[in-house]
């Protein structure tokens, strides 16, 4: 089953957009939140490898501010 793993500073929003992108979305949970956007970025990549999910990294925002990591399947 396909997964993906991203970031966010607005859960409620990215689920949207990604809804609309992934009908078949499924399973939406936040895995962790962090302080700024290098450390969300880092534990990103290592959930997604973790996991086998797929993932962007890169992205428009602040440094600083709340992240969260998110996944989910579809």
């Amino acid at each position: 089953m396909p997964c993906q793993i991203g970031i966010t500073m607005d859960l409620e929003r990215r689920k949207r957009q990604w809804k609309n992108k992934r009908p078949r979305l499924r399973n939406w949970e936040k895995l962790s939140t962090h302080r700024t956007k290098s450390a969300a970025q880092a534990m990103e990549r290592k959930l997604a490898k973790k996991y086998g999910c797929k993932y962007h990294p890169g992205g428009a925002g602040p440094e600083r501010a709340t992240w969260s990591v998110y996944r989910f399947d579809y």
